[in-house]
């Protein structure tokens, strides 16, 4: 659809959207690349500039262009998606991407759990458990704030271990041999606090996807409890309907 349809019920702004954001997904608009002025879109939909300007804010608030003042509208890249039906390690994921792909280790250390932590993964009060604290960082932009907490006596060493680029998964399969079965998560929206939008680099009160997750072996046994905090701005979540 590149022209306008005088008789839909759709007002012409949300058309203009659509005829852009098709576009940009199809990559006739590139990623970082300037979009035609407002002037040039006016010309070729003979429409107002304010009814321009209401079809990039609309594009603006789903995170497909951004602006700059005295530059204009620049395409922003895609979201990452994911789907919830299936268990997924974005380390192993986005490792196999082209793009540049690094965790960076906040720290890790053992620690005593925290009554939560002790309940989520069914071990007793005197256990020690590493507490892994990373951020997921994708193409030089960082993505996701994420902790991990794994019993000592599951992985021993695995704060020894090259954390920077190592998928967790990778590490308690192939050197501990432990079999990941499965994973129960929970996902639900936030806004970030003063600490995640530092680490996250991203503006106080921005809005991300707060998860929770329970990864298990053998019998529903679990080995390590995960909490993430995910940009909003760079993924989304999808499901199939059958």
């Amino acid at each position: 659809m590149d022209n306008l349809n005088k008789d839909s019920y759709l007002p012409y702004y949300l058309q203009i959207k659509e005829i852009i954001r098709e576009r940009i997904l199809n990559n006739i608009y590139e990623i970082d690349t300037l979009l035609p002025s407002e002037k040039e879109f006016c010309k070729e939909f003979n429409v107002t500039r304010a009814t321009v300007r209401n079809a990039l804010r609309e594009l603006k608030k789903e995170g497909l262009i951004c602006t700059e003042k005295g530059v204009g509208s620049i395409v922003k890249p895609h979201k990452i998606e994911q789907s919830l039906l299936q268990f997924y390690s974005f380390g192993r994921t986005l490792k196999n991407k082209k793009d540049d792909f690094i965790s960076k280790i906040i720290s890790a250390k053992k620690i005593k759990p925290n009554c939560n932590i002790i309940n989520r993964l069914e071990i007793k009060k005197n256990m020690s458990v590493y507490e892994i604290l990373r951020i997921r960082i994708f193409n030089k932009s960082p993505l996701i704030l994420e902790a991990s907490y794994i019993p000592v006596h599951i992985a021993p060493d695995i704060i020894k271990d090259k954390l920077h680029g190592m998928s967790i998964y990778n590490l308690l399969e192939g050197k501990y041999g432990i079999k990941i079965v499965k994973a129960r998560e929970y996902i639900e929206p936030q806004v970030a606090n003063e600490f995640q939008s530092k680490h996250l680099s991203i503006e106080y009160g921005s809005p991300i996807f707060h998860t929770e997750r329970l990864t298990l072996t053998h019998n529903n046994k679990p080995i390590e409890y995960r909490n993430s905090l995910i940009r909003g701005d760079k993924f989304k979540f999808y499901t199939e309907l059958y």
